[in-house]
């Protein structure tokens, strides 16, 4: 296996890198942290879980990714924990494909036919890579996800958090919990119009998350347009995040979602996603899948910002 014990640098490293885009600045940053190499031999030398809270709440982007020294004898490329400014994350998406980005980019991993393996304290995940306009484009792949329709009371609730102004109809099959490696509360709306009429209240779907033991509230609705297929927006208050610009966890779910609603055919899902519009980027999201065992891809590029030394770990 590959991994991170075998880096030759002086300090530890620090990435900040835009992903769900090809530009700069349009998509969801996250700061990847490489340590030294004294700290894959030295244990005293690694950040605490303290620490690493403490780094994510003073660099305050959505999250950030801590590469973090192998074990003996694992089973992945590489292992992370995931930050955001309130808490571990035990997986996410975009600092995942971060991650990658980061590893592959500086040769630290190296894809095996297409394929990366990552752990995190979820468990093991693929990645998987491919070239893509002439650029490298990642992929996570979902776990067999898990849907569940919510009851009318519970319906009422999450639609009265997300304040839909035109008072959009209440329909009892349209909220759902989600889990597909993330966990989602997920609403599908009939078209972007009404996703782009929210107007939430972010105190109450902190509640709810906290409630259903999920990060927050994603909602979908079709476009109408032949080149992105759904635009999203994912809510999470209760992560530090009210709106995030780019979600990979609620993304995941809002395909297994449509997956769902077409009885898991073999690629239904299969779609590109906008998503960052009313916080001013402008990220894609690529859906494939599912696949016969039901678990779903979700990728897209990711563009290094800066990079340089981080002396405080």
């Amino acid at each position: 296996m590959n991994g991170v014990n075998t880096l030759l640098h002086a300090k530890a490293q620090l990435h900040l890198v835009d992903v769900f885009t090809q530009n700069a600045f349009r998509g969801n940053p996250v700061a990847v942290v490489i340590p030294a190499p004294e700290a894959a031999l030295q244990p005293a030398l690694q950040p605490s879980s303290e620490r690493m809270l403490q780094i994510a709440q003073w660099l305050g982007l959505p999250e950030t990714v801590f590469i973090v020294p192998q074990r003996v004898g694992a089973d992945a490329d590489y292992e992370v924990r995931i930050w955001s400014t309130i808490r571990e994350l035990p997986f996410a998406g975009h600092p995942s494909l971060g991650a990658a980005h980061v590893l592959l980019s500086k040769g630290i991993v190296s894809a095996k036919n297409g394929s990366l393996i990552q752990r995190s304290p979820a468990g093991l995940v693929e990645m998987r890579v491919e070239l893509a306009d002439d650029r490298r484009r990642i992929f996570f792949r979902t776990p067999v996800p898990d849907v569940q329709a919510l009851g009318g009371t519970e319906c009422a609730a999450v639609m009265a958090a997300l304040r839909h102004p035109l008072q959009y109809p209440l329909e009892t099959d349209q909220v759902f919990i989600v889990d597909a490696g993330a966990r989602w509360l997920v609403v599908e709306l009939a078209t972007a119009f009404y996703v782009d009429q929210l107007r939430p209240d972010f105190e109450s779907i902190r509640m709810l998350s906290e409630v259903h033991q999920a990060s927050g509230i994603t909602v979908l609705g079709l476009t109408g347009a032949n080149d992105v297929h759904y635009e999203i927006r994912s809510f999470a208050p209760a992560l530090g995040v009210p709106e995030d610009a780019v979600c990979g966890g609620g993304n995941a779910c809002a395909a297994a979602l449509i997956a769902y609603r077409n009885d898991w055919r073999t690629g239904s899902a299969t779609h590109v996603v906008s998503q960052g519009r009313q916080v001013h980027r402008s990220g894609r999201v690529f859906w494939r899948g599912p696949g016969a065992d039901k678990r779903i891809d979700i990728g897209g590029f990711a563009t290094t910002i800066s990079e340089g030394a981080f002396v405080c770990c």
